[in-house]
């Protein structure tokens, strides 16, 4: 009895010793202050405790190792973590092996073209706008995402996202991507129509997104593009030429109007090599389905809303009357 006494005593001893010696390692440093710390591509577990002693996070590098060995939480993730004052080892740990980053939540509207997401990235410390941008424009790449084009304009779905900071830009690409389709597919199975190119319709879209202000002309603004397309005749769309020579919502000059490049749909026919923005979901419905409607032009009524035309001439006397004022005996009947 006496020996059964003394080895439950001894249990005990060495269980309150442990679970002292577990409460003073796991217990922060003096003076520990909480800051955001990242750990960097190819950083062990080892390399990881060393890091976080040497910036007084965790009272024991040896401790905080072993203590991942045990647990079997060896298997650390780059990037970004948030540790607070007087966050534990343990708590640390597992932040870092589960990959709880920091992380920042970015809304890229509609219409948003690739230059003006690699500003919302970089401005949130998510990637360089360097670095989005070439993987952004490399074929190879987009190739083994199904894009057969020479940029992603036009495939990275606007929405909101919470994506971490120090992000690689192809998980970033990969994902928006992967929206684009989903919400396309989604669409698709909504209106029951099969759509033939992708790239054909996200073009078309990113034309429409331009072009509408009005959501109710959305699918109207589409069929004057299929119209004309199937006519063979060019698109004269501006949008396309402020895209080709980068003059993002800037007035264009007659000299601009007979730039030489690919996206002068004033001086090219059929549509340009790619998109010239991202698409929201309503421009992509506009362009899968389009409005049933003989129009071949449309004027800005300069108030957001366009008047729509079958002819020529009649183009010309909504263009006098809404951009030159000119009236010519014109009146606007047009209701939607």
């Amino acid at each position: 009895m006496k020996e059964i006494k003394a080895t439950a005593l001894s249990f005990i001893i060495v269980f309150i010793i442990m679970i002292t010696v577990f409460w003073f390692f796991n217990s922060p440093p003096q003076n520990m202050k909480g800051e955001i710390i990242t750990v960097r591509p190819g950083m062990n577990l080892y390399q990881v405790a060393y890091f976080l002693k040497s910036r007084n996070i965790i009272t024991s590098a040896s401790f905080f190792y072993i203590m991942g060995r045990i647990l079997n939480a060896t298997d650390v993730k780059a990037g970004n973590y948030r540790i607070y004052d007087g966050e534990s080892s343990f708590s640390i740990l597992i932040k870092i092996t589960r990959g709880k980053f920091v992380t920042k939540r970015i809304t890229i509207p509609e219409g948003y073209t690739i230059y003006d997401i690699a500003r919302i990235l970089s401005a949130h410390d998510i990637c360089t706008e360097g670095d989005f941008l070439y993987w952004a424009q490399s074929p190879s790449f987009l190739a083994t995402l199904g894009i057969r084009a020479p940029s992603a304009e036009g495939y990275l779905f606007p929405d909101t996202y919470v994506i971490p900071e120090n992000t690689d830009p192809r998980d970033i690409i990969l994902r928006l991507v992967n929206q684009t389709k989903k919400v396309i597919h989604d669409i698709q199975e909504s209106i029951e129509v099969q759509y033939s190119n992708l790239h054909t319709i996200l073009t078309v879209a990113s034309l429409v997104e331009k072009e509408a202000k009005i959501n109710s002309e959305r699918a109207l603004i589409s069929a004057v593009f299929y119209n004309r397309l199937q006519l063979k005749m060019r698109l004269d769309c501006d949008s396309t030429i402020q895209y080709g020579l980068k003059k993002f919502g800037k007035r264009l000059t007659y000299d601009d109007l007979n730039s030489d490049t690919q996206y002068n749909t004033y001086r090219y026919m059929g549509l340009p090599p790619t998109p010239i923005c991202n698409p929201g979901k309503r421009s992509i419905l506009a362009a899968l389905n389009p409005a049933h409607v003989p129009y071949l032009f449309f004027v800005a009524r300069n108030d957001g809303s366009h008047y729509f035309s079958k002819t020529l001439s009649e183009h010309n006397r909504a263009v006098d009357f809404y951009q030159k004022g000119i009236r010519n005996g014109f009146k606007d009947k047009q209701k939607y």
